[in-house]
């Protein structure tokens, strides 16, 4: 007896191999594209191609439809999933759009959402408690803070003292933790996956470069009930369509909405649970589904991130790899200082101990590394 072909998506992102994983658990083929091909993506994803692009500057339009293209011949993927790489450029979103369905928010949504006025003029409408921007140099710069314009992983956002930009603009900072809320929307519902802490990971450079996340985490009822109120708040006015996240601060007032990401995001390792895969969850969302309770139930908390390399490192051929590392390059290779190496992956009882452990590997990781290479 033949059995029917199992469902397939294309997808691509700068680091494709959690939302092919994810596809995985949900009995769905992905067909994914992006900067690294990692042995993990080679794992999870039925086909794969690499892009050598500018990470993190995102995506060429036409080298990335003709790769799409290659991996859809002779295939029928139910439609496009993105990931990171596309928040400064709808356009190419609406290309894809011409030749596969969207399979999340759709391109026009996403251009409105990555819109610092369009944003502030909606948090204004609801209520929501948004830091003020602007696009003139301040004049107390060291309050601030200069963003790029659909820029994500923190890397593109620098002090409030950097030049005026077309593609960049101010952003008051906010004191306190940084807490995301993990939700999938179908519309103007939604659906609550959990909250995550995060933390930076500074360089020279980069002083809010990404580091990580973990979760699920608790938050007081008043926090709690305030953030459910600004995401719908905002779906009332935007609706958005699958897995999305929403970056507050947590203070000693009430939580500050930085910015909503409507794509699945860095903690799909957090929150991924193989009894509710979360691409099954967005998928569902775009049929409009939701879950009747949240992912991320499994009991586990985790801790999920990158390590950074401080000084140029090598992996030589024949190294093997530590399991609780993920996004694992091919050896040999080489890294230069400011690159990621890998993603460190933890868990533990409490929040605490998930991220002590966490630290602890991505230390150790670089001094085996660095070792190797002395």
């Amino acid at each position: 007896m033949s059995t029917a072909p199992r469902p397939t998506i294309l997808t691509a992102a700068f680091s494709a191999r959690q939302i092919a994983a994810s596809a995985q658990l949900a009995g769905i083929d992905a067909l994914a594209v992006d900067f690294f091909g990692d042995l993990d993506l080679r794992d999870h994803a039925r086909k794969s191609e690499v892009l050598r692009g500018h990470y993190p500057d995102g995506f060429s339009s036409e080298a990335l439809i003709a790769a799409l293209e290659r991996l859809a011949e002779g295939e029928e993927p139910l439609g496009f999933v993105y990931g990171a790489g596309f928040e400064d450029r709808p356009e190419l979103l609406e290309a894809i759009a011409e030749r596969w369905p969207i399979l999340g928010t759709d391109p026009a949504t996403a251009r409105r959402l990555k819109d610092p006025e369009a944003i502030a003029a909606i948090c204004n409408d609801a209520g929501i408690a948004h830091p003020e921007i602007r696009r003139t140099r301040p004049g107390d710069p060291a309050k601030w803070l200069s963003k790029k314009i659909g820029g994500s992983g923190g890397s593109h956002v620098v002090r409030g003292d950097a030049p005026p930009s077309p593609d960049r603009y101010y952003q008051r900072f906010v004191v306190g933790e940084r807490i995301s809320m993990a939700f999938v929307a179908a519309g103007s519902r939604y659906a609550c996956l959990g909250y995550s802490r995060q933390w930076a990971d500074p360089s020279q450079d980069e002083p809010y470069r990404y580091g990580g996340a973990v979760g699920p985490v608790p938050v007081a009822a008043d926090a709690d009930a305030a953030m459910r109120r600004d995401v719908a708040g905002i779906l009332d006015r935007l609706p958005l369509t699958g897995l999305c996240s929403a970056d507050f601060v947590v203070g000693d007032d009430a939580p500050v909405l930085l910015e909503v990401n409507a794509r699945p995001g860095a903690t799909l390792d957090v929150f991924e649970d193989p009894a509710q895969p979360l691409i099954a969850l967005h998928l569902a969302a775009v049929r409009g589904e939701l879950p009747s309770r949240g992912a991320g139930t499994t009991g586990d908390v985790r801790a999920s991130g990158l390590a950074w390399a401080d000084r140029p490192l090598g992996v030589p051929a024949g190294f093997q790899w530590p399991d609780w590392t993920r996004d694992r390059s091919h050896p040999p290779t080489r890294f230069a200082a400011g690159e990621p190496i890998c993603t460190i992956v933890a868990a533990g009882e409490t929040a605490e101990t998930a991220e002590r452990l966490f630290h602890a590997r991505t230390r150790r990781i670089g001094d085996v590394l660095g070792s190797i290479a002395a």
